[in-house]
């Protein structure tokens, strides 16, 4: 079933939260845009005291511009807003930016703020300004993100983002980073040459990043849509299709999915969901969501317990739905697991790898079979744990064994739990030889073989 990845923020950083989050998931988020470096540290070791073997997952802050109002802000319909390099001749109100604005089209008409919730009318732009008149009568949070759609933002400064807020956390123990507006494979790449003990997970929220999807998810370890930031930044009537498209490019590469931006917003205030949230999670899991994540629900809302005790619950009712995209069944490289898992479609599988990264080549093929992994990457031990597929890792070295020495220990030393509910196991051995199949040997182990003597075959 899908699983649940929490934000920790300032309501739920409580023993009594973290207990009952560490007793309904193994999966925390920080975000790293809200919060000192000393906050985070003790939120870590707070997690980490309570569950110690959880997934931390740091949102880390990127390129995109936030308001730097420190209180909230009233802000009337019709009124003008300065936003960005204040200028000592102007009279409007002026909100400062965290960062400068990226570059946008130049027949710019709208923009927002707050994940385009509230939208402004463009009356002037200018170098690191923009001015526009509020369409509504809101309250401006501090720090809110501002979205000007059709924007393309300076890789060079973001990947310098990255790394300076990464040196000061170096001394974290993080599993995961979040990278914020990931617009091409080249950044995550880069990323994952730099940090190769972390989980990468690219965020796609603008058409940049939407136009190389498949790109960013080659070099990825996991993709999470922000539907938020991605609908304000290509428009509302897009959003559907796009995290289709998404999901689709994701899940045929079988890297782990994560679903994010209001998804039981509603409940903040109030115990039950929406109409609309029940069926868009539903959606989630027809495309082969993995993780759904909780923002503002569990960071800032008194009703954080009630809110993950929901959301848990309907995830076990709806685990039923399997996910829509087909198999990369034709692709040379899947072939092999994917004729084996049609004709054996229940019995365990157990893939032994020496990196571990043969698990994407496996769940390209959209598996239905319990899942027995052998690694002793830590890095890929943790990212098992972003799957909804149930994964047990067995840690082991593997050494220059050949395949089959090595899968008949591995067997021999875990058949009580093999063998538990089948008669038989599929091992798939696979290594990562340039311009050959992943899979290089698969075999069918019967039970009988290992009840006999120790050592005969």
């Amino acid at each position: 079933m899908m699983k649940t990845l929490v934000t920790v923020g300032p309501n739920s950083l409580n023993v009594d939260d973290l207990l009952y989050f560490a007793g309904k998931t193994k999966l925390f988020r920080l975000n790293g845009s809200h919060g000192s470096i000393e906050w985070h540290k003790k939120a870590i070791e707070m997690i980490r005291d309570i569950s110690p073997d959880s997934f931390i997952l740091m949102d880390i802050p990127g390129i995109k511009p936030r308001t730097e109002n420190l209180e909230l802000i009233n802000i009337k319909q019709g009124e003008v807003i300065h936003f960005g390099e204040a200028d000592a001749g102007i009279k409007l109100r002026t909100i400062g930016l965290s960062k400068p604005l990226p570059k946008y089209p130049s027949d710019l008409k709208k923009f927002s703020v707050n994940d385009g919730q509230f939208i402004f009318e463009t009356i002037k732009t200018g170098e690191g300004f923009v001015v526009g008149k509020s369409v509504s009568e809101f309250d401006l949070l501090p720090k809110k993100g501002i979205n000007l759609p059709g924007s393309v933002y300076n890789e060079k400064l973001q990947f310098e983002i990255y790394c300076e807020f990464l040196k000061k956390i170096e001394q974290l123990p993080i599993d995961g980073i979040g990278l914020s507006f990931v617009q091409t494979g080249e950044l995550a790449g880069k990323m994952q040459s730099l940090f190769k003990d972390l989980v990468i997970i690219s965020k796609i929220e603008n058409s940049e990043g939407l136009k190389n999807a498949k790109a960013i998810a080659k070099k990825s370890d996991a993709i999470m849509i922000d539907r938020g930031d991605l609908a304000a930044e290509i428009g509302l009537h897009g959003l559907y299709t796009a995290v289709e498209t998404i999901a689709l490019e994701t899940k045929r590469l079988g890297k782990p999915l994560i679903m994010a931006t209001e998804n039981l917003e509603t409940m903040v205030n109030r115990e039950t969901p929406s109409k609309s949230e029940v069926m868009s999670i539903a959606h989630s899991a027809s495309i082969g969501a993995d993780c759904i994540m909780l923002s503002e629900e569990t960071a800032l809302s008194p009703n954080a317990k009630i809110i993950l005790g929901w959301l848990n619950g309907f995830c076990k009712e709806i685990e039923h739905i399997k996910p829509k995209f087909s198999p990369s069944s034709n692709e040379g490289r899947y072939k092999l697991i994917w004729n084996a898992l049609s004709n054996f479609p229940s019995i365990p599988i157990l893939i032994v790898s020496k990196s571990g990264y043969a698990i994407f080549d496996f769940f390209a093929t959209n598996p239905q079979s319990e899942l027995f992994l052998v690694s002793e990457t830590k890095k890929i031990i943790k990212l098992t744990m972003l799957y909804r597929n149930s994964i047990q890792v067995i840690k082991r070295k593997i050494g220059k064994n050949t395949p089959v020495d090595i899968v008949w220990k591995v067997i021999e030393e875990n058949k009580l739990e093999l063998f538990r509910q089948f008669d038989q196991v599929m091992a798939i051995f696979v290594s990562r030889y340039v311009n050959t199949p992943r899979a290089n040997s698969l075999t069918i182990f019967d039970k009988a073989d290992f009840e006999k003597e120790p050592g005969t075959k």
